[in-house]
C-alpha cells in the first residue's frame, strides 16, 4: 500500500508514524513546501521542540463549553 501525506510538520509526522505501526509495509511519501520534514516544530517551545503539552486533561484547559 502506497500513501501520500500533504504536509511535513508535526501532525504529517505523526500520522506517518501512526500509518507505518499500523502497517509496516505500506511506503508513506511525504510531501510539504518547506525543505526540510519538521521545520516549524524547531521553533516550539521556546526551542525545545516540543509537539505537545505533557499535562493533557481537561483539568487543564479552560472553555466555553465543559
Amino acid at each position: 500500500m502506497k500513501i501520500a501525506i500533504i504536509g511535513a510538520g508535526a501532525s504529517g509526522i505523526i500520522a506517518s508514524l501512526t500509518a507505518k505501526r499500523l502497517n509496516n509495509n505500506i511506503h508513506i511519501d511525504m510531501f510539504d513546501a518547506n525543505k526540510s520534514i519538521g521545520k516549524k516544530i524547531l521553533a516550539s517551545g521556546n526551542g525545545r521542540c516540543n509537539i505537545s503539552n505533557t499535562n493533557v486533561s481537561s483539568e487543564n484547559y479552560i472553555g466555553e463549553n465543559p
